[in-house]
């Protein structure tokens, strides 16, 4: 990998650890300012967490995504013209 391939994968990394570390902190954030509103039943307690997991798994997958869709869009339109080169 080049230089750049580096510094950009550095990047990805702390993004994907950055996005990770504030939904958690925003997500307990929620949590404990729903319980300080009122009770909370278990189904809230529920799905204000899978809620939260959701996001942090859809959040790190995201860019892998991206990078598959990058792909296969060049397998299915052709980064070189119709009919051969020039």
């Amino acid at each position: 990998m080049g230089n750049l391939s580096n510094i950009l994968y550095g990047i990805l990394i702390f993004v994907r650890w950055a996005g990770l570390i504030l939904i958690t902190i925003l997500s307990m954030g929620v949590l404990i300012a729903e319980a300080a509103k009122s009770k909370l039943s278990p189904g809230k307690i529920l799905g204000v967490t899978g809620s939260a997991v959701l996001a942090a798994v859809l959040f790190w997958m995201l860019p892998t995504l991206v990078n598959y869709a990058r792909g296969d869009a060049g397998m299915i339109v052709p980064d070189h013209p119709v009919g051969g080169g020039y």
